[in-house]
């Protein structure tokens, strides 16, 4: 999940108008981490998105294609911590990528669960949020304590986050 004005706080500066689209990010954030989660389970990853119009779809299948033909768009350096997976990983676990209509119920399902996984970063106390973790159906409830800063849910640029949550002087909550 990445926190929009977290984003253009931290790469407006460096980037300017040349930064990438949030989508790219988290995108490559998202299909990564499903990716490995999948390999840990001996399964092979479909990455379905839903439909938006032909220049979008264009767009996130361009990033599948990169992810499978390249690997991670991300500094090296900067993101090893994370243990990213190679190009040859990505070729290897991800099987297919597919737009589903809004109607799909798997996109349904998909709406159901995102928003709380959203919320979470910003509400750790949301009524959905907490349902969901309770019930052990956040990724990070898979995963062993370990693997989690490079597997789980991961909360992108949310510094100015943190600052508004821990009341720092000046700090504006959003």
């Amino acid at each position: 999940m990445i926190d929009r004005p977290g984003y253009n706080e931290r790469y407006q500066a460096k980037y300017g108008d040349q930064r990438w689209l949030l989508c790219r990010t988290a995108f490559s954030i998202v299909v990564e981490r499903a990716a490995k989660y999948a390999q840990k389970l001996g399964c092979r990853l479909r990455v379905n998105v839903e439909r938006s119009d032909k220049t979008v779809d264009a767009r996130l299948r361009r990033y599948y294609d990169e992810l499978r033909g390249e690997g991670p768009p991300f500094n090296a350096d900067s993101s090893a911590k994370y243990v990213p997976l190679d190009a040859r990983a990505f070729a290897e676990n991800l099987y297919e990528f597919q737009t589903k209509n809004k109607t799909s119920p798997l996109m349904q399902i998909a709406d159901i669960c995102l928003w709380p996984m959203c919320i979470g970063g910003y509400d750790p106390d949301n009524k959905s949020y907490v349902a969901l973790r309770t019930a052990g159906a956040l990724v990070d409830s898979k995963l062993l304590p370990e693997e989690i800063p490079s597997g789980g849910i991961k909360y992108s640029c949310w510094d100015l986050q943190e600052v508004a949550r821990d009341g720092a002087p000046g700090a504006a909550k959003k």
